[in-house]
């Protein structure tokens, strides 16, 4: 059914919620849309449930169906919302986000070319305390600030988008579930850190032969409360990331692929000591005195953590990292997974 499904996913988010849902009352030029607001309270211990229909119960704008998800893990929250989605527009509003007032209309706009599968934003930092001076560098890694230039731009071959804000069609996932694909990487589960999730989602959506856009005319704005800009967590997230790097490569080689750039580099890279090897050796060029300890809160620091936490993963992996061509060659034939 034509319309558009926004699904937001909460852990404990009593505290972030009533602005979030506010936001979305507001949407303007919204008369000839159908869409819908789906809650699903990833099993919180708050009165998150509680405060988003008081809420949403003051301005009923559209219909807010408030789910539970006992499985902790944002990825089960999401699949619960999505299962239970009305319409063909999948938006990913997190509890944080504060959407501008034209979100429903501009989303339904670039839905309108069939090609695009997928659609991405930048969010504009909202702070609860001004952010350390170490920020700014890495505020990508915090869903904040622009990735790509231009008003509304292809960014196909490159895939990447914030999960923050991020739209797609509900045929992406619905031919997925079909295929029984299992995803390589996580999202948060509760408290714990991990990365990857919204970046595998890009990519698998490319590789079901859709485009990806970038538009710089969606807008929200990303609260983020002191406790989450720590550099603790930028570290433990950096420490993701490079775990997730293992999984995510396969894509790209896939893609390069099937674009006709196959090469001898190419079936290198499929191996597993070779991307070992050339992480470590690459390291050691750009920094031969990795036996000093780097300098807080520099990117030294951040792309030590981020190198040996893609060695780390790709070793204990290995054989699951070689079978993963197969797997998305199955995936991008339509084949039906085991």
């Amino acid at each position: 059914m034509n319309g558009i499904s926004v699904i937001i996913a909460c852990f404990n988010s009593e505290n972030v919620i009533s602005t979030t849902l506010k936001h979305l009352q507001n949407q303007k030029n919204t008369e000839t849309i159908a869409w819908e607001v789906i809650l699903v309270d990833n099993n919180s211990t708050d009165h998150t449930s509680a405060t988003a229909k008081a809420i949403w119960d003051q301005n009923p704008i559209v219909p807010l169906n408030v789910l539970t998800e006992e499985t902790i893990g944002e990825a089960h929250a999401r699949k619960k919302g999505i299962l239970a989605a009305k319409y063909n527009i999948l938006s990913i509003v997190d509890d944080d986000n504060w959407v501008a007032e034209d979100w429903i209309f501009k989303i339904n706009s670039y839905f309108q070319n069939p090609e695009i599968g997928l659609v991405g934003c930048a969010g504009t930092g909202e702070f609860e305390e001004n952010p350390p001076a170490w920020f700014s560098e890495n505020q990508h890694a915090f869903a904040i600030g622009k990735l790509y230039d231009g008003d509304f731009t292809d960014i196909t071959n490159y895939a990447i988008v914030p999960g923050a804000g991020l739209s797609l069609r509900k045929n992406v996932y619905d031919t997925l579930f079909k295929l029984n694909w299992k995803p390589f990487l996580e999202g948060r589960v509760g408290n714990k850190q991990s990365a990857g999730a919204d970046s595998e989602m890009c990519y698998v959506t490319r590789l079901l032969d859709y485009k990806i856009y970038y538009s710089n005319l969606l807008h929200f704005k990303h609260f983020t409360a002191a406790h989450r800009i720590s550099w603790d967590r930028l570290t433990r997230m950096t420490e993701g990331f490079g775990q997730a790097d293992v999984f995510t490569l396969p894509y790209k080689i896939m893609y390069e692929e099937s674009q006709g750039k196959r090469s001898l580099m190419n079936t290198f890279r499929k191996k597993w000591w070779f991307n070992f090897l050339g992480k470590k050796i690459a390291l050691l060029l750009k920094d031969p005195f990795q036996f000093i300890a780097a300098p807080p809160h520099t990117q030294k620091e951040l792309n030590r953590i981020r190198n040996k936490a893609f060695c780390e993963t790709i070793w204990l992996e290995r054989k699951k990292f070689e079978g993963s061509f197969a797997y998305l060659e199955n995936v991008s034939k339509g084949n039906t997974l085991l």
